[in-house]
């Protein structure tokens, strides 16, 4: 038999896959909820957890008693909040992740707003480029992404806005004036770029083999803001998207466009449909759906 204790340090353990900030949850000492986890993987005969460098995963199994162990102690906790007359509220943990310029505008107002309505919801937060928040939904490490889904079979995902590929230019550049730019126009210039991961490039290495263009790259970047910076001091053409919407410089910036190939994607809120999905899960992807409407 199950005591619901020991379903609930489980669960803290597997939601943050990280037993030292679990066992704060819990209330308990490290070492004490380690040797309650090894108990429960004993009397169940199996693992439930596995180390992967110095990350800790949740085993097959693990996955299965997380979504299992969840869904009870929520009915255990609605059973509690009617017999005291209590209204129910979403509690556990919710991990997100982005890249550092969809955080910047999209993420940071729609926890704010999230934390209000769902207080007892303990929210983490993680960035990356478009691969790593990818990965992160397909292995857990996170629940949902705002990412571009591409062509990935595995994961499902809401549309929340479009990303359009746009040129900065320096100061006194010669295109100044045109209002779109086509990616031969540029092929002449020091262009200031993206890393590789990030969905900006992608959309740029795409749109550049397409018109068969060798670009001279000055700089790759994890920072969309040090991208501007170097483009607004002169030092050549910065490649940016609107999923850098707090960057103000976006508004003197030129769409480009191509008659061979897109030049915008889907960003989408992501997960894993063959993960463990919080119960707070939904409504917080709608609060990502109207924080990306009102900034559309």
């Amino acid at each position: 038999m199950f005591e619901l204790r020991e379903l609930r340090n489980f669960v803290a353990v597997a939601e943050r896959l990280n037993v030292s900030k679990a066992a704060e949850v819990v209330h308990i000492s490290q070492s004490a909820l380690t040797r309650q986890i090894q108990a429960l993987e004993n009397k169940l005969g199996i693992a439930l957890f596995e180390r992967l460098g110095k990350r800790l995963i949740l085993t097959a199994e693990g996955e299965d008693l997380l979504g299992r162990a969840a869904l009870l102690l929520d009915h255990a906790q609605e059973l509690s909040n009617h017999a005291f007359g209590l209204e129910q509220g979403h509690s556990g943990v919710l991990r997100v992740a982005a890249s550092p310029q969809t955080n910047a505008w999209l993420m940071s107002p729609a926890i704010a707003e999230f934390r209000t309505a769902y207080p007892n919801v303990d929210l983490n937060l993680s960035e990356g480029h478009n691969d790593n928040l990818l990965s992160f939904v397909e292995h857990g490490a996170a629940h949902v992404s705002v990412a571009h889904l591409g062509v990935n079979n595995l994961l499902l995902g809401t549309k929340l806005f479009v990303a359009q590929l746009f040129a900065l230019l320096p100061p006194g550049h010669r295109l100044a004036a045109k209002r779109k730019i086509r990616i031969t126009d540029i092929a002449s210039d020091d262009l200031l770029v993206m890393r590789r991961g990030f969905l900006t490039r992608h959309l740029f290495d795409k749109v550049c083999a397409a018109h068969e263009m060798r670009p001279r790259l000055f700089l790759e970047s994890d920072s969309t803001h040090t991208l501007v910076a170097l483009a607004r001091d002169g030092h050549g053409v910065a490649i940016v998207s609107t999923s850098a919407r707090d960057t103000r410089e976006l508004e003197h910036a030129k769409p480009i466009v191509s008659a061979r190939t897109e030049t915008q994607a889907n960003v989408s809120a992501i997960w894993n449909p063959k993960r463990y999905r919080p119960a707070a899960l939904p409504a917080f992807i709608e609060t990502l759906e109207k924080h990306a409407r009102e900034q559309s």
